[in-house]
């Protein structure tokens, strides 16, 4: 793979694995009245460190949820960049939309034969308000062949998800998310659509809105269409003359993104989604165009394909949403 197609694709995740979004389907009625709920989303006492509402899962058992706990308050010492940088952890690739910044401590990388909920390898810090905030955490590891998942949370949601192509020759990389801020596809999915939205200082829809499949598409593309706007000179940069090339007919329409983000808040706080629903259908317009310029311009098939599959990814959420389950 060329210097150049591996720094667009890195700002993607291709380059690093996230667990398969382990989705709840959780079944809302009256979904044509969620925006009146638009307010009511987020319950519960505020977070810590993140500012936002604590999650209270109610589709863990209470042991599953304890053991959420105990991770939370096991890297609460690292809450800040500057302290996860002193403890050795360091930020890999740079902010993927729907999981942030992974911070990688490689000493803490494990075996794979056992799960030590004290010590993840991985922080992930998202903006949220203008803040770089911990948001959640990961385990990881090279599995062989035989290995088997070590056992980590009670229940069987939290399923580890596997990508053979992202480690060494004979070795399967395989990882598991945990998010200690709202989730609406769980505590342990590879993908979180809120975080454009707190990147941005806004407020996500209702989750009632990703019931249906069609409403799923929209919220999750408003929020990549949201990403799209933030720091996106940093993306530019890591994508190099790729994204030179291409920049004059990307820009405007972030442009047009940007000028339609007040006009989507504004219709979220007035509940009306009749106003809502075809701004942020020319969002998600706006930035289906953004991935094809990009995804045009990239010259190697193979990758190509693979930063196709992850844009999709993120699109769509749901079970299968990131790699492989393992048992």
């Amino acid at each position: 793979m060329s210097r150049i197609v591996r720094a667009v694709t890195c700002t993607i995740a291709i380059a690093l694995a996230a667990p398969a979004t382990a989705q709840q389907n959780h079944q809302h009625a009256g979904t044509d009245t969620a925006h009146s709920r638009m307010h009511a989303q987020h319950h519960g006492e505020p977070h810590a460190w993140t500012g936002l509402a604590r999650p209270h899962w109610p589709e863990l058992s209470e042991t599953a949820r304890e053991q959420v706990a105990r991770v939370e308050a096991a890297v609460a010492k690292f809450a800040t960049p500057e302290a996860a940088r002193s403890a050795g952890f360091r930020p890999a690739l740079g902010l993927i939309p729907t999981m942030g910044v992974h911070w990688v401590n490689r000493t803490r990388v494990r075996d794979g034969q056992s799960l030590d909920l004290d010590t993840p390898d991985h922080l992930m810090f998202a903006p949220v308000n203008g803040k770089e905030t911990l948001v959640g955490i990961a385990f990881a590891y090279n599995a062989r062949p035989d290995d088997v998942s070590p056992d980590g949370f009670d229940g069987d949601l939290d399923a580890w998800h596997t990508h053979p192509d992202l480690s060494p020759p004979g070795t399967t990389l395989t990882m598991l998310h945990v998010w200690f801020v709202p989730s609406p596809d769980g505590p342990f999915a590879g993908h979180n659509p809120w975080l454009p939205y707190w990147a941005a200082g806004m407020e996500p829809p209702p989750a009632e809105l990703l019931a249906t499949p069609e409403n799923s598409r929209l919220v999750r593309g408003v929020g990549l269409a949201i990403a799209e706007t933030i720091d996106a000179a940093s993306l530019d940069r890591r994508a190099g003359r790729i994204a030179a090339a291409v920049r004059p007919r990307v820009e405007p329409r972030r442009d047009a993104i940007r000028a339609l983000l007040p006009q989507l808040e504004a219709a979220r706080k007035a509940d009306d989604d009749a106003q809502w629903r075809p701004l942020a259908e020319q969002a998600v317009a706006q930035w289906e165009a953004i991935r094809d310029i990009y995804l045009t311009a990239i010259p190697v098939p193979a990758v190509r394909e693979r930063l196709a599959q992850f844009y999709q990814e993120m699109l769509i959420g749901g079970h299968g949403a990131h790699g492989g389950h393992t048992p």
